[in-house]
């Protein structure tokens, strides 16, 4: 089985949580060959802490992001991102992996998530599900089986390289458009409930909003992936009664959808995605209503 990866981590004043996240991986059953542990102009002793580990540990390397101007939130974390990949590819490697600073793992994490590549070989994007910390209790992720938590995303190499790497969205959701990308290219993606992290913080909260902001935002993001209408309805319906905060949370959500219309921007996605989308959606959508009816 093939078991040779790399992990990349974006942190930006991440000294609360980024010395568990370390932690859990050095302790990980099959280490990675390299983990670049990229810097995205930090002000706290998230540097200091890296660099610690990184002199006691070889696969681990500090890399410095001069932040400038940013113009736009999820674009600056994007080319984060893929100038960590860009210095962790430079080594051998059969898959890849962005691992969030908020987050720690179990020791097997990422020995499961081989195993599952090696039993299936058109799996091109897999994942475990996170747990959110919030006031001490641990709350699940509501995820549907083929969208990956994008903090805890793994990628077969030739998946990656097949979709070309990760794109800047205006809105994010750029985890999401790879799974999407990777079905269009063949490929298959997977959530594994089973395989468990704890992630310290509310979903989408980040960069310092508050989760009825990242609802909001979450609702955007579907816009700009191109999510249909109907779709995002029933999403919404089912979700609140599912995700905390019970229903204002999904009517917020669905607010920051038609906002994106209102807002009248032009999807960063091509007509030809834009139809896989929908069509897979819809098709999800029949599916569930012949089960229902037998």
């Amino acid at each position: 089985m093939k078991t040779k990866y790399i992990l990349v981590t974006p942190v930006h004043n991440e000294e609360e949580f980024i010395e568990q996240l370390i932690r859990s991986v050095i302790v990980q059953m099959i280490l990675p060959q390299k983990w670049v542990i990229i810097d995205d102009g930090s002000t706290d002793q998230s540097p200091e802490i890296i660099k610690e580990f990184e002199n006691e540990f070889g696969f681990i390397t500090y890399l410095r992001f001069d932040r400038r101007d940013i113009e736009n939130y999820f674009d600056h974390k994007v080319n984060v991102v893929l100038a960590g990949i860009k210095e962790a590819a430079k080594v051998e490697h059969d898959f890849l992996g962005v691992l969030d600073a908020d987050i720690t793992l179990e020791t097997s994490y990422y020995k499961n998530i081989m195993a599952e590549f090696g039993r299936n070989p058109k799996l091109g994007t897999a994942s475990g599900i996170y747990l959110n910390k919030i006031n001490g209790g641990l709350q699940k992720l509501v995820k549907d089986k083929n969208s990956t938590a994008g903090g805890l995303q793994v990628f077969r190499r030739e998946c990656y390289e097949s979709i070309g790497g990760f794109i800047p969205l205006r809105h994010g959701a750029e985890d999401s458009l790879m799974d999407i990308l990777a079905r269009m290219h063949g490929w298959q993606s997977r959530l594994f409930p089973e395989y468990k992290a704890i992630h310290h913080r509310a979903t989408g909260t980040g960069d310092g909003r508050s989760v009825l902001q990242a609802r909001f935002r979450q609702g955007l993001t579907e816009y700009g992936i191109a999510t249909h209408p109907l779709f995002m309805a029933v999403k919404s319906f089912r979700r609140a009664v599912l995700e905390k905060p019970y229903f204002v949370g999904s009517i917020v959500r669905f607010a920051g959808f038609l906002y994106g219309y209102c807002l009248r921007e032009k999807r960063q996605l091509s007509p030809e995605v834009i139809r896989f989308v929908r069509k897979e959606q819809i098709g999800r959508l029949w599916s569930c209503i012949r089960k229902r009816q037998r």
